[in-house]
């Protein structure tokens, strides 16, 4: 049997998967242009593959808007969903113990400061 923390890691321990995560799940950026717009250093292949490997390991799924031309977006499962937690705790952590990294004046934040949009709020109630 192996460790839970070792397993999840193996899977969410990869960079683009939680950066890919965080921007379908808070910013809400489901199409692929923007998407690479948004996570750093990614070509088009290696952003079409990542995606591809998150909809096999059941994180996203895709959903055609149908329209002309037609859209193809992207959206969280409910696996994906329940690795929102993970990441508000995340956000929490890197922004009490690594604010003079995160924040230019260097001052530590609550997670109402970072996220004051309503919907946000929401997710941290939920999740926190």
């Amino acid at each position: 049997m192996e460790c839970p923390i070792k397993t999840s890691l193996g899977v969410l321990g990869k960079k683009r998967t939680i950066m890919t995560i965080r921007d379908i799940g808070f910013r809400k950026i489901v199409r692929f242009n923007l998407l690479l717009q948004s996570i750093q250093g990614l070509t088009p292949r290696v952003l079409s593959m990542h995606l591809r490997q998150l909809e096999k390991e059941g994180f996203i799924e895709y959903a055609e808007e149908k329209r002309s031309p037609m859209r193809v977006l992207r959206r969280l499962t409910g696996k994906g969903k329940d690795t929102l937690p993970i990441l508000i705790q995340l956000v929490a952590f890197g922004s009490k113990w690594h604010a003079d990294v995160v924040f230019e004046d260097k001052m530590p934040r609550k997670l109402n400061e970072i996220f004051p949009q309503p919907e946000a709020r929401e997710i941290i109630r939920a999740y926190a």
